[in-house]
């Protein structure tokens, strides 16, 4: 019980440390000050920075996740479901703030991401390839088409416009809608 409350202390520090001073300029050793600890034991925890903001990202997708599906009934079409997945997205970036926000999809585009990070572990992705394979017994999309890779390729290029910031444009709204219609155009029967 001690070590998962002194986790939770560390991984609150470090959030904290990471929305102040950003992914790269936090402090390990001010993380474990604000939580009570010695240095290695952050590193006992988490092997790296960027393990919290994995564990962040994993812990975000889940919750978007349980409320897309709680909400399945309400639009079932895969254009609809895509539209409030990113709505979703982007209230998380309300809850986390700007840079810790950033800073987590920036990971999905760098070398520094923990490498046993695998496509089963996301339980965003984990839906999409789902909602994706519903889509193929529907005849929507292709049985031939592989789920994984169309569902990699929508959140990479979903992660990859949030993270250069291309939600802050006066003309956001209507550049993500486009990014998914476009989306959803290219994976349909023809």
């Amino acid at each position: 019980m001690r070590r998962l409350e002194t986790r939770a202390r560390l991984f609150d520090a470090a959030l904290a440390e990471i929305s102040s001073s950003g992914l790269a300029g936090a402090d390990v050793t001010a993380i474990a000050t604000a939580a009570g600890v010695v240095r290695g034991t952050f590193y006992f925890h988490f092997p790296t920075k960027e393990h919290v903001l994995v564990e962040l990202e994993r812990n975000e997708e889940a919750k978007i996740v349980a409320d897309l599906v709680a909400r399945r009934a309400e639009s079932d079409d895969l254009e609809s479901v895509l539209n409030s997945l990113v709505r979703h997205v982007l209230d998380a970036e309300v809850r986390l703030g700007t840079k810790v926000f950033r800073d987590m999809l920036g990971l999905h585009f760098t070398s520094t991401r923990p490498v046993e990070d695998e496509l089963a572990e996301h339980p965003l992705a984990v839906f999409l390839v789902d909602l994706i394979n519903e889509a193929q017994q529907g005849g929507q999309v292709p049985s031939d088409a592989d789920a994984s890779e169309l569902g990699v390729f929508f959140l990479t290029g979903l992660f990859a416009l949030l993270a250069i910031g291309a939600h802050k444009s006066s003309s956001a709204g209507e550049a993500l809608s486009r990014y998914v219609t476009t989306i959803v155009k290219g994976m349909e029967k023809r």
